[in-house]
């Protein structure tokens, strides 16, 4: 992700090309070669590169060091860090890195040391990214963290962070580790983000959050200037119940998000009771969700306005991004396993759970598509979730307004999902229904290898998205 001043800048298209696949300086276990260091810095002598972490440990341990891909005559694309990285003392380390850098391997800052991380040193549309065992973690939160010329303040517990994006909203934020919430008796989410939360791809783990109206696990409303990202929120519990005397918006991580948000997880169980719009990630969404997912299971007792198993209702756009957890509500209302009504759009994402319960409209991927204004796109995407029983029920839509489908190139399981009607009602173009067997035989129409793959050790041989790989259970 780049930063500036706080504000997150991302060209989506690029955001799931994953690195790694040339061109690249690489941190792990092999010899180091095709690197040269000198006075604390080393360089790339060709575009493939290897430094020996143990090498960079040493180097460490005695000064600061930065690692860069430019060269003399030599231009590398991305850093690599495929091995656990760690250090003591105060020296510091920077990664300068002409498009990309992704974390694959645990860093640890154990010392007063710093860490600065630039990426789009040059390039442009690059990321900073962490895999599934990749974070960052310094001990002392006095440490200097610098982001793409942003200096973060760090944080060791969800309390410290909301009561610092209370007291200024516009400040950056990293995740100094990750944190277990077990026990948290009282916490209040934080009102309003306009600045940045960086999670450093760390986990806030079992957090409970109570509340009478609208809530978010992290934060009620980010804001357009605001950004959360590479953060996971893991066996959420959060509840809202009202008197039924207004609309209430309850999300994973946000009630409201104007901003971005990339990399971002959620996990657990999400619960209202009232007049709810309830999504597994957030609940409205005007901005930009990237490389995002959510497993939680959405709840509304009664009257669900709207439902989705990521985003109740989207207005902006969802791209790389998915949900498993099922969506369960009563009452006249919208279910979609991604989104309950989508008014935006959505591209190469995809959606697992079931939508069920909705007297409405239900859907695999979105239980109302509103296409009339001609705003509603989706593309490269499938379902395979059950829509339950609904006044307009679809394998993949309930309800698809407009003239026109607004569909491209989209999918739906037709054993999985238990039904041969794609969309319960509206226009069905750019729409096909694909058995299990025929997901799991190759990649489907219009579904880029750059961004899609298929494995049958992974996601039960369908579509996933390599950049955002399903978590292993």
């Amino acid at each position: 992700m780049r930063h500036r001043a706080g504000l997150l800048v991302i060209a989506v298209p690029l955001a799931f090309a994953a690195t790694g696949a040339g061109a690249d300086v690489t941190v792990s276990s092999d010899p180091t070669s095709n690197i040269t260091c000198s006075s604390g810095v080393c360089a790339p002598t060709a575009t493939n590169a290897v430094l020996n972490v143990g090498d960079l440990e040493t180097m460490l341990a005695t000064g600061n060091v930065e690692v860069t891909t430019t060269g003399s005559g030599v231009q590398a694309n991305n850093i690599d860090i495929g091995a656990k990285l760690s250090w003591s003392g105060a020296n510091a380390l920077a990664l300068e890195a002409y498009d990309s850098i992704a974390v694959a391997a645990k860093v640890s800052v154990k010392g007063a040391g710093g860490l600065a991380l630039t990426t789009n040193d040059g390039g442009s549309g690059g990321t900073l990214s962490f895999g599934a065992k990749g974070n960052v973690t310094l001990r002392h939160l006095s440490s200097q963290l610098v982001i793409n010329g942003a200096t973060y303040t760090l944080v060791n517990s969800v309390q410290t962070l909301a009561s610092a994006i209370t007291a200024n909203p516009n400040g950056d934020y990293a995740l100094a580790g990750s944190y277990d919430a077990s026990g948290l008796t009282q916490y209040s989410p934080a009102n309003s983000l306009a600045g940045t939360v960086e999670g450093l791809g760390n986990t806030i783990s079992n957090l409970t959050v109570r509340s009478g109206g609208s809530a978010g696990g992290l934060v009620r409303e980010i804001e357009a200037s605001g950004g959360v990202e590479n953060l996971t929120i893991a066996s959420l519990q959060l509840s809202a119940r009202t008197k039924h005397t207004a609309s209430d918006f309850v999300g994973g991580l946000a009630s409201f998000n104007f901003g971005m948000l990339f990399d971002d997880r959620v996990t657990g169980t999400i619960a209202a009771s009232g007049v709810a719009f309830v999504g597994g990630l957030v609940s409205i969404n005007y901005g930009t969700i990237a490389r995002s997912f959510s497993n939680a299971k959405a709840q509304a007792e009664t009257h669900p306005a709207a439902m989705g198993g990521l985003v109740s209702e989207n207005k902006g756009s969802i791209a790389g991004s998915y949900a498993s957890g099922s969506v369960t509500g009563g009452g006249l209302g919208y279910a979609g396993g991604l989104v309950g009504a989508n008014g935006g759009s959505i591209s190469n994402s995809y959606a697992t759970g079931s939508a069920t319960g909705a007297w409405g409209d239900a859907g695999g991927l979105i239980g109302w598509n509103d296409n009339s204004n001609n705003t509603a796109f989706v593309n490269s995407s499938y379902s395979t979730g059950q829509p339950g029983q609904a006044e307009d029920a679809g394998g993949f839509i309930g309800l698809n307004s407009g003239s026109a489908s607004g569909l491209t190139d989209c999918d739906w399981d037709t054993t999985t999902s238990g039904t041969d009607t794609g969309i319960g009602h509206g226009p069905h173009g750019g729409l096909t229904g694909l058995t299990t067997q025929q997901f799991q035989s190759g990649l489907p129409a219009g579904f880029d290898p750059a961004i899609w793959a298929e494995n049958p050790e992974i996601n039960g041989g369908l579509p996933y998205l390599i950049a955002n790989p399903p978590v292993k259970k």
